[in-house]
């Protein structure tokens, strides 16, 4: 099968809208409204088993209708639930690329995306922000699809010069602000996370964040003390994801999990931070450091990092993770990097040492200080 040209996938989204339609004649609809920071998106269902499977990890951010205009809507529906099936993809294997974008023509008006794994397929009407998003059956969702749905369908529909979906965390607190935790998949974000947030700190995110960096407006709705043109880091989904380390290093987080992580696969279980420390889970936090872990064990030391390390540990992994912007989000790192001091983190044994680890690194910028140029040991001993 030949690339699909520009005219092959505007047709195809016709034929979804209109999949989308008969398929909420069948089941009905139910409609959602999401805010993140100060921009709301419209998911539009075809029956409640969808929306159910979908919407848990969003709870927070489920907003009134009317709360504010809505700058993006995405409508979603299920293969199952079509009587004579869905329509075919108009692309082969061979033309899905990263992540499950379709290669089609240059510069093309609709962009497709083709998840491996769930088998959902996203849609995006760039000129019109209508986004589609199929999937085979709700309840044969992939337990990544539930804990963080939606990636694709939510980068199109929130990205914006300054404005990313970026692979990276978020804890600090609603006085000094936040760190922004950026590494790749393995390198400790997540083990940082839950070890701020174990200790009582607050949490935005493990794994994905939406990051606003414009210079020279505010960052968003994200509380009185914080100044204009700050770099802020908007919760996007209210879950964390454990693997069997993180079970054993945290049991006070592990009985509130839902699902087992496998250690014969890549599944983690998932901690609904909402439901379990809905105090602890803020809409949004300032990033006043760039915090860089990787795992070592032992004591937890703490450093001084570069611009250009921060950049590292961000830039290529936002960029595998979602490889939709053609590199736009390079910039909007950069610029971060330049703007906020970066600590290297060696991630040890210790989750006490890791929340110690944070809340250093926000008084050190709190106070004007410098970081460590030796590596700082952490610990009751320091």
């Amino acid at each position: 099968m030949s690339r699909p040209t520009d005219a092959t996938l505007s047709n195809f989204f016709k034929r979804a809208v209109a999949e989308h339609e008969a398929s909420m004649a069948l089941v009905g609809e139910v409609e959602r409204v999401l805010r993140f920071g100060d921009r709301c998106v419209r998911l539009r269902f075809a029956g409640d088993a969808l929306a159910e499977a979908v919407t848990r990890a969003f709870l927070p951010r489920v907003v009134a209708a009317d709360e504010a205009p809505v700058h993006a809507t995405v409508c979603l529906w299920e293969e199952s639930r079509l009587p004579h099936g869905a329509s075919s993809v108009p692309w082969s294997d061979g033309e899905v690329g990263p992540r499950g974008l379709v290669r089609g023509a240059s510069g093309e008006r609709v962009v497709a995306v083709h998840e491996a794994g769930s088998l959902a397929v996203t849609l995006v009407d760039r000129d019109a922000r209508s986004l589609l998003y199929r999937v085979p059956d709700a309840s044969k969702l992939p337990w990544w699809e539930r804990a963080a749905p939606l990636r694709p369908a939510l980068f199109w529909a929130l990205s914006e010069p300054g404005r990313h979906l970026v692979h990276a965390g978020a804890v600090g607190d609603a006085r000094r602000g936040g760190v922004l935790l950026a590494g790749a998949g393995g390198s400790g974000k997540t083990t940082v996370a839950l070890a701020a947030l174990a200790a009582g700190m607050a949490y935005v995110a493990d794994d994905y964040v939406l990051l606003h960096v414009t210079p020279g407006e505010r960052g968003g709705d994200v509380g009185a003390g914080y100044a204009d043109g700050e770099p802020v880091a908007w919760n996007m989904f209210a879950t964390a994801k454990l693997d069997q380390g993180h079970l054993a290093r945290f049991p006070q987080l592990a009985a509130a999990v839902t699902g087992v992580a496998d250690l014969a696969s890549e599944e983690k279980a998932v901690l609904d931070v909402a439901a379990l420390m809905p105090a602890s889970l803020l809409p949004s936090l300032p990033i006043r450091a760039v915090l860089v872990p990787r795992i070592r064990g032992g004591r937890t030391r703490l450093r001084r990092a570069s611009a250009a390390q921060a950049l590292l540990a961000l830039a290529p992994s936002t960029a595998f993770q979602m490889p939709f912007d053609e590199g736009q989000v390079f910039a909007s790192l950069a610029s971060l990097a330049r703007r906020v001091p970066a600590f290297a983190l060696d991630v040890g044994d210790e989750p006490e040492e890791l929340a110690q680890a944070v809340d250093s690194v926000l008084d050190l910028v709190a106070e004007g200080a410098d970081a460590p140029n030796e590596p700082l040991a952490l610990g009751a001993t320091r």
